[in-house]
């Protein structure tokens, strides 16, 4: 064991210096790695340079004067740049409904014109009163048989309040024919003489507007005068039931002027 241990320290005695300079290594590799990040920057720089100076240019539009301001190089991709135009005036306006067109969904209700409104309000009361007027004004000719009208069984020259209005509706036969007999109390403008019709003045001055027509033998008589807020129309029928015409009409002309003209038919 002795030999052995005096052996190897023979072997190692005398060893050489080591020829390694360890700071001197480490001092190289920190400068190794240095340069090559150093690299690795200007490399990166060299490829945003390569990208960006293009869009830069391309941005600019060509223009030969300098920009002061700022340049932002993030743009976004043509697939994602959304363009805002204003459509042109459409050539037809074949499917344009006009500005007073009233256009509703299907099925819904289509609304109406408002009526006009009475001077006064509609009531029972004057309706009876009415009544009492027309049956006393001596106007109803002495020869009428009045009667309801089929499928609608209003009491014979009675005023029923219907509405914004008054109406009698009479069906009624004297010597001279057969036929339905109307009047109405209707608010509203005053009424019109149309071409065709005559005009009955009145000892107080008012003016009456007498015109006929016919359709299908159907004979009517039309009488309308103005009243405040109103008119009154008197239609004479030689039909009874608005389909048949039954020849000549119940009333003639001056008969039909003298009920529309009764004094104090009024609202």
């Amino acid at each position: 064991m002795t030999d052995i241990k005096q052996t190897l320290e023979t072997a190692f005695d005398g060893e050489p210096p080591l020829t390694l300079d360890v700071p001197k290594i480490v001092k190289a590799g920190k400068r190794r790695v240095t340069v090559r990040r150093a690299a690795t920057g200007v490399a990166v720089l060299a490829t945003v340079t390569a990208v960006c100076v293009p869009a830069m240019l391309g941005s600019s539009g060509g223009s030969s004067g300098g920009s002061t301001g700022s340049v932002e190089v993030a743009a976004s991709p043509p697939s994602t740049t959304l363009t805002t135009t204003t459509a042109p005036p459409a050539s037809s306006t074949a499917n344009v409904p006009p500005q007073d067109t009233v256009t509703t969904k299907p099925g819904a209700e289509v609304p109406s014109m408002p009526r006009p409104e009475p001077p006064r309000p509609v009531t029972e009361e004057r309706a009876r009163q009415l009544t009492a007027l027309l049956a006393s004004s001596g106007a109803i000719p002495a020869d009428a048989q009045a009667k309801p009208i089929p499928r609608d069984p209003l009491p014979p020259w009675e005023f029923q309040a219907s509405g914004n209005e008054y109406r009698v509706v009479t069906d009624v036969t004297t010597p001279a024919g057969k036929g339905m007999v109307l009047i109405y109390l209707s608010p509203g403008a005053a009424p019109t003489c149309d071409p065709g019709c005559e005009v009955v003045r009145q000892p107080d001055g008012r003016e009456v507007f007498v015109s006929t027509s016919e359709f299908n033998g159907i004979r009517l008589l039309l009488v309308d005068v103005a009243i405040p807020g109103g008119r009154v129309h008197v239609q004479v029928s030689n039909s009874s039931d608005k389909t048949v015409g039954n020849g000549e009409r119940p009333l003639t002309a001056e008969q039909a002027v003298k009920l529309a003209a009764i004094p104090g038919l009024t609202f």
